[in-house]
This record gives structure tokens, sequence and C-alpha cells, in this order.
């Protein structure tokens, strides 16, 4: 058995500039997929982090507010309904937390300028979605505060607002009335997005009511202890609110993030252009090398035939040549991939994605899960590519193989 598997090794050996051409090929093609597999991985788990950051792992609202459908605010929660969904909650081992928010929107007034503006009104420093953490300048909301809010660093810049400024917010009631209000500028918070730090601000769950003339909520906001069970506690959740005749959705925060659900999609089809690309690429080049590699052996074959070697161990030696090939030049690749994403991990290098305002390491995800698709895709295709001129040698006349120059 040793002598078999030693014989295409040997093989591959004869001519070291060739099989060196091959395992560059596929040991190149195996870092690339490798490499993007990883800075994949890592760009979804971070956006993931962030998503579940902004949305908490669950939502818990009205239909009338999953489908737009805001006029009179008839999707607000009432107190008893928030008390009875919490009590679901506090009977639901997964959840480590929970809030509830309300939104409204209106605009921000000072003397120079004038903007629209959407409020989120929440309930300071709890535990399931606290933004205090978004804060870069001033400080944070406290359970304590009243007519203050955090703004977004691209709002503070437009309004030429800083801590401690004040701002009138106006807004429409529940009843259709015009409503004013002042606000201090707490904090200045960033989410390294354009669009949402010109137009969101924090308030007080409190005040939000008070200029909304209301009681109610618009959502309850869940937090887990495992984001991978998401989907499960959300059905347990929803099966629960049934159970006690309360008419509420629950929405995970993959159904509530359009741009992660978007930016997945778009990687996937990354991923799948660029492994698709780079095997079909390995394939053809190292279907020529091992083809004119076997068809200058014709008269080995010719000669191994004639002493009695049958075709299928003729087709077999070929074959696992180009399964070391595949193989050898596959973990090269993994170890160049590592070495390439440990490169660019370390340096820290950035890039700037639309609708951000700072730059975003570019980090690759180094794992052995990672490499085993890579590693398979490789030695896969560099084994597709062997087949013809495998079976093609192994075909051959021995006869004419022997009279071949």
């Amino acid at each position: 058995m040793e002598l078999k598997l030693l014989i295409p090794l040997r093989n591959l050996s004869r001519n070291r500039r060739r099989t060196l051409l091959s395992l560059a090929i596929i040991a190149l093609g195996t870092a690339m997929i490798y490499a993007v597999r990883g800075y994949v991985d890592e760009s979804l788990l971070n956006y993931r982090a962030s998503t579940v950051q902004q949305f908490g792992n669950l939502q818990i609202a009205s239909p009338l507010l999953w489908a737009e459908k805001t006029e009179n605010f008839q999707y607000l929660i009432a107190p008893e309904k928030v008390a009875q969904i919490v009590k679901i909650l506090q009977e639901t081992p997964e959840v480590t937390a929970y809030t509830v928010q309300l939104t409204l929107s209106g605009l921000a007034i000072t003397e120079r300028k004038t903007k629209v503006v959407s409020a989120t009104a929440l309930e300071p420093q709890n535990q399931a979605l606290d933004y205090n953490d978004l804060v870069v300048e001033g400080s944070g909301l406290n359970p304590n505060d009243r007519a203050k809010a955090l703004i977004g660093r691209t709002l503070a810049e437009e309004l030429q607002l800083k801590p401690g400024d004040f701002f009138t917010m106006t807004t429409t009631t529940v009843d259709g009335a015009y409503n004013v209000g002042p606000l201090q500028v707490a904090g200045i918070y960033t989410l390294n997005n354009a669009i949402a730090e010109g137009q969101l601000i924090f308030l007080p769950l409190s005040y939000g009511q008070v200029l909304l003339d209301t009681a109610g909520v618009a959502k309850v906001i869940v937090t887990i202890n495992n984001i991978d069970d998401t989907e499960r506690v959300a059905t347990l959740v929803q099966r629960k609110l049934a159970e006690a005749g309360l008419d509420f959705e629950v929405r995970t925060w993959e159904q509530l993030a359009e741009f992660y659900r978007q930016i997945k999609s778009f990687f996937d089809i990354l991923f799948g252009f660029l492994t698709i690309a780079v095997s079909v690429l390995v394939f053809f080049i190292v279907l020529q090398v091992l083809t004119l590699s076997f068809l200058e052996r014709t008269r080995e074959v010719g000669t191994i035939r004639a002493i009695g070697t049958k075709r299928y161990q003729v087709f077999l030696m070929f074959f696992m040549e180009s399964v070391f090939l595949g193989a050898l030049g596959s973990l090269i690749g993994i170890i160049g991939g590592w070495i390439v994403g440990q490169g660019f991990n370390t340096l820290g290098i950035g890039w700037t994605p639309p609708g951000a305002l700072e730059p975003i390491p570019v980090r690759v995800r180094l794992e052995l899960l990672n490499a085993i698709a890579p590693f398979i895709i490789s030695t896969v295709a560099t084994v597709l590519s062997a087949l013809y001129p495998a079976l093609h040698s192994a075909r051959l006349n021995v006869v004419e193989a022997l009279a071949s120059k």
C-alpha cells in the first residue's frame, strides 16, 4: 500500500517546475477563497452585533405598526397591555432584559436652522437597549432626566449644537393637536452612519409621552442570552401572546434590519461568484498542465501496461497524483490565506463604506471552519480537472503508446 502511494508522489517530483506551477495556482485560488470567506464572516458578525445593539433581539408591537399604518396612533400599546406582555417575558427564561420605546417625529428648531427629525423616547439606562454607550461628547441620559436629549454628531453640526445647548421640538399629539417642548442637549452620540446621525434623537420616555400626550408605547424591546436562539424564542413568545389573547406581532432583529439582509445577500453573491470564478480558473489551468504532463508520459503508460498493469490501475495512479496535488496545494493556500489575513488584522487597514463617516477596519476571521470549504473546493476542482486526462491515458492502446515519440 505504501508503495502504491509513493509512486504518485514520485511522479509529481519528476517534473518539479510543472508541479510547482500547479501548486502555486491551486494555492493562490485557495488563499483567495479562504481570505474572502474570513472577511465576509467577520463583517457579517460585526453587522449582526451592531444590528442587535440597535434593535434588540426581538421587538413586540401591533401589526398596524409593522404594516406602517400609523394614522391616529392606533398602534400604541396601552399600559395594561404592556403589563401583560411583561408578565409573559418574565416567564420566559431565555429573556435577559426588556424595555419599551415610543417613536415620534417633528421639527428640531434653533435660532439658526430647522430640521425634520425622528425621536425615540426610551427608558434611560435600561438593561435591554441603552444608547448611552454611543455618546462621544457630553453625558448620557439618566433616569431622572426629563427635557434632555441625545443628538447625533451630524445633526449637532447642522444645528450648531453642543452639550448644554437648548433647542425646541415641535410635534403633533395623538389627538392631532400641535405641541412644542424645549430640550437640552445632554450628549452627542455617533453611529458612524451619516443618515441616522442627522435625523435621530433620543429622549426620556416620560417626556416623549408628554409631547404626544399619551400613556402608551410603540413597542417592547427584548434581549435574550443567545443570539442563535432568536428565532426559537420569537416563536415561543408569539405563541404565548396568542394564548393570552394579545394581538401583537413579534419581529426578530433580522426581520427589522433591511440593511443587514441586503449586505448579507451581497456578500453571499460576492463569495459565490468568487468561488465559482476561482474554481473554474483552477480547473482549466490545472487541466491544461495535467493534460500536457500525462501526454508526455504516453510511452511510460504503454510500458507499464505491457508488463501487466491494468487500465484501472493506470487511472488510479494519475488520479492519486491529482489528489495529492490538490490536497497539498490547498493546504499551502490555507496557510498563505492565514498569513494574508493575519497581516490585514495586524496592520488595521480600513475602508469607508457608503454612508459611513469613519473608516471600518478590514478584519479576517481566521478559523478552521472557514478553511474547510476552500480546501474542499480547490481539491475537488483539481481532481475533476484530472479525470479526463487520466481516463484518456488509461484507455491508450499499448502498441500505439509504445510507438509514440
